[in-house]
C-alpha cells in the first residue's frame, strides 16, 4: 500500500503499546495464529516430557537437612547461620514435599545448599518489603529480590536483559488498513531472555556441510505461500531471534522469557501479553526450523511469580501458536481451569525455593533436552532441505505490512473534514472548501 506524496504515514505501534490494549493485542495475536488453551488437556504428548522436567519441583532437597536424627543435620550449623536453618525449617513445615530421603547430601546438594543461602537473602528482602508501609517499585523488587533468584539459578544457559528480538511476519495473506499500524511492529524487548549458548551449537555452523551452511544456500524447492507474505528471506536473519545480527554466522535460539510488572491485574495481563509476543517469535523460529519444543514465559509482579507454557502446532495446514497458563501441580481431587495461574509468593520460604528450582530447571533444560531437540531437528531439517523435500519458511518481520491490504471499492469515508475513497487509500477528493480556496488563489494571481 503506497502512501501518496505529501501525506504522512502513521507510525506503527510498539510491542508494549500493543500489549497494553487487549483489543489491539487480539488483532495482533489473531493475525499470528495465537490461541489460549489448557495445559493439561491440550499439550501434545511428545512435549509433556519437557514440561514435566521444568515443573519438577518436589523431592529435590535432601531430607537429611531437616531430619534432626541425621548427622548431616547436626553438621549444618557449621555450614550455615541460624537464620538460614530457620528458613529451611519454615519451608519444610509449609511444603514437606520439597524434601526427599532419596536425595543424597552429595557435592551437588552442597552446591544447592550454597545457592539456597543466597535465596534466603532474597526471601528476607521480599518479606521486609512486603511488611513495609512504603510503596516499592518493580525496579526495587527486581534489584532486591528477583535478581538474586535469577542470578543464583542461571548457571548454564545465557541470560540477556532487555535484548531486542524480532517479531514475526503475520500469517494472514490479507490485512485491513486499520490493522497495518498494529502488524507493522517489528521488535519486542523482554525484561529477560534465556538463550541457548551458541557454543553448544557450533557443530551446526562451522564446516562446509553444516546445517547452517546448507540452509544458507538457495532452496531447491520453490517458496511457499507463507514465504511470500514478506518475511526476511536471508537465512542469516532467520537463524537469529535477535533484532541485531550477531558478528558470527550462528544460531541464536531462546527457550524462555520474563517480564517484571506492577501488581495490578491489568499489569499482570499486560505482562502475559508481552510474554506471548516474545514466545510467538521464538516459536515461529522453532517452527521454521521444524523444532518440536515448547517455550516458557514467567511473570514477576510485587514479589509474586506466574508461569505459562507456549508451543506451536499445525492444524489442517494452518500454523497455530498455543499458550497455556501453568495452574500448579495436578491433583486428583482438584480440577483447574486454563485461566487459573498458579502463583508463588516470594515472601514465603517454600515458594521462593520452588521459584529458584523452577528457574534452575529452566536453565538446565535449556542446555539439556531443549538443546538436544534443537540439534537433532535442525540437522534433520537441513538434510531434507538439501534433498529438495522441503524448504525454509521465513518467519521474521520485514518491510511494510501495508502491501497485504486488499483495496476494496466502497463509499467514501469522512476523515478530518475531507473525503477519502476506500478504493484509493489516501487520495484526496476535492470538496467545496478546497475548490473555493483554489478559485480565490487563482483570482489573486490574475490580479497580480
Amino acid at each position: 500500500m503506497s502512501v501518496p506524496s505529501g501525506e504522512r504515514k502513521a507510525r506503527c505501534l510498539s510491542a508494549s503499546q500493543i500489549a497494553k490494549d487487549a483489543g489491539t493485542f487480539e488483532i495482533w495475536s489473531a493475525r499470528q495464529g495465537c490461541e489460549e488453551v489448557d495445559l493439561t488437556a491440550d499439550l501434545p504428548a511428545d512435549l509433556k516430557v519437557h514440561t514435566d522436567e521444568v515443573f519438577n519441583l518436589t523431592g529435590r532437597l535432601p531430607q537429611a537437612w531437616i531430619d534432626q536424627r541425621s548427622k548431616t543435620h547436626r553438621r549444618l550449623p557449621r555450614l550455615a547461620d541460624p537464620d538460614f536453618l530457620e528458613f529451611l525449617s519454615s519451608a519444610h513445615i509449609s511444603a514437606p514435599e520439597l524434601f526427599s530421603s532419596r536425595v543424597q547430601h552429595d557435592e551437588e546438594s552442597i552446591r544447592m545448599l550454597r545457592d539456597l543461602q543466597a535465596i534466603s537473602i532474597a526471601w528476607s528482602n521480599a518479606e521486609r518489603m512486603r511488611q513495609s508501609s512504603r510503596k516499592w517499585s518493580e525496579a526495587d523488587y527486581a534489584g532486591s529480590v528477583y535478581h538474586h533468584v535469577r542470578a543464583t539459578a542461571v548457571r548454564c544457559s545465557e541470560l540477556r536483559s532487555q535484548c531486542s528480538i524480532s517479531l514475526p511476519q503475520p500469517l494472514a495473506k490479507q490485512v485491513t488498513a486499520k490493522e497495518v499500524r498494529i502488524l507493522n511492529a517489528q521488535t519486542a524487548k523482554p525484561d529477560g531472555t534465556l538463550f541457548l549458548p551458541t557454543r553448544l551449537l557450533v557443530n551446526l555452523c562451522r564446516n562446509e556441510n553444516s546445517p547452517f551452511k546448507t540452509l544458507s544456500r538457495p532452496s531447491k524447492k520453490p517458496d511457499t505461500v507463507l514465504s511470500a507474505a514478506g518475511g526476511e528471506s536471508s537465512f542469516r536473519y532467520q537463524s537469529t531471534l535477535c533484532k541485531k545480527l550477531p558478528d558470527e554466522r550462528v544460531f541464536e535460539i531462546a527457550s524462555a522469557f520474563w517480564e517484571d510488572k506492577k501488581p495490578s491485574q491489568d499489569e499482570l495481563d499486560v505482562a502475559y501479553r508481552q510474554n506471548r509476543m516474545a514466545t510467538t517469535s521464538a516459536l515461529r523460529q522453532l517452527h521454521a526450523l521444524n523444532v518440536p519444543a515448547p517455550v516458557f514465559g514467567i511473570v514477576w509482579a510485587e514479589g509474586c511469580v506466574r508461569a505459562h507454557v507456549d508451543w506451536w502446532r499445525v492444524d489442517k495446514g494452518d500454523l497455530r501458536i498455543c499458550s497455556a497458563a501453568y495452574s500448579g501441580p495436578q491433583s486428583q481431587d482438584t480440577r483447574r481451569t486454563s485461566t487459573a495461574f498458579h502463583q508463588w509468593d516470594l515472601a514465603k520460604p517454600s515458594d521462593i525455593i520452588q521459584v529458584y528450582l523452577l528457574i534452575r530447571n529452566l536453565d538446565r533444560w535449556t542446555t539439556g533436552r531443549f538443546c538436544q531437540s534443537v540439534i537433532s531437528a535442525v540437522t534433520k531439517f537441513a538434510s531434507e532441505v538439501q534433498a529438495g523435500k522441503t524448504s525454509l519458511v521465513p518467519w521474521r518481520r520485514k518491510g511494510d505490512v501495508g502491501r497485504l491490504v486488499k483495496e476494496v471499492q466502497g463509499p467514501p469515508l469522512e476523515v478530518a473534514g475531507e473525503s477519502v475513497s476506500s478504493g484509493e487509500p489516501g487520495k484526496r477528493v476535492k470538496t467545496k472548501k478546497c475548490r473555493k480556496k483554489r478559485r480565490s488563489s487563482s483570482a489573486s494571481q490574475a490580479h497580480t
